[in-house]
């Protein structure tokens, strides 16, 4: 009795330490597969919706390296806040915004930050005049294919925070405002299918 007991014991023991095998080599192909799989790429055209809000830019990443893991930032802004909406006579001279330029990096798998710089403008005689220097840094997460939270922090600048005619605020400058942060839900431009008359 007391082998048939044993044999049956370590039938029991064998097949527990061939599933626990068996468990352990599924872990470690899951594993690896996560750690292994193609990156997300930083390209392709892409609308920016503010959550909640009618504003709206659009704006194209250039990849800047092989993986795509870097990228150059270009766009406009189609709809969006003038400041003196916010303080009333702020940049009261704004009569329009300039297309953006930026940069985007990602930071994990799927995580990423950037910044954008435009120029709030108005008209003039010989040249255009800069009215404010608009700066947009911020984070963003890719949700599914084609698709992102974003989350943005816009400031606007005078143009004398610029002492060094750069560009930029210069580092240690105070915008004049700055927003809460704002959020969009970004979709990449994909081929739709072509109307039917």
């Amino acid at each position: 009795m007391k082998e048939i007991a044993s044999k049956f014991l370590k039938s029991k023991i064998t097949r527990a330490g061939g599933l626990l095998a068996l468990v352990a080599a599924a872990a470690a192909t899951v594993a690896w597969s996560n750690q292994c799989r193609e990156p997300l790429r930083l390209e392709g055209a892409w609308i920016a919706k503010v959550t909640g809000m009618p504003l709206q830019w659009s704006y194209v990443e250039s990849p800047m390296d092989l993986l795509a893991r870097r990228a150059s930032l270009s766009g406009s802004i189609q709809v969006h806040i003038p400041p003196s909406i916010v303080i009333p006579g702020l940049f009261a001279d704004l009569e329009y915004n300039s297309p953006f330029v930026g940069e985007i990096v990602m930071t994990g798998y799927d995580t990423m930050k950037f910044t954008a710089v435009w120029y709030g403008m108005k008209k003039g005689f010989p040249f255009n005049q800069i009215v404010y220097i608009g700066v947009n840094s911020g984070e963003g997460t890719i949700t599914a294919p084609g698709k992102a939270a974003m989350t943005h922090h816009l400031a606007f600048y005078y143009p004398s925070a610029d002492a060094d005619g750069d560009g930029l605020p210069d580092p240690g400058q105070a915008p004049a405002l700055c927003l809460p942060p704002t959020g969009t839900i970004d979709t990449r431009v994909a081929i739709l299918p072509p109307c039917t008359p």
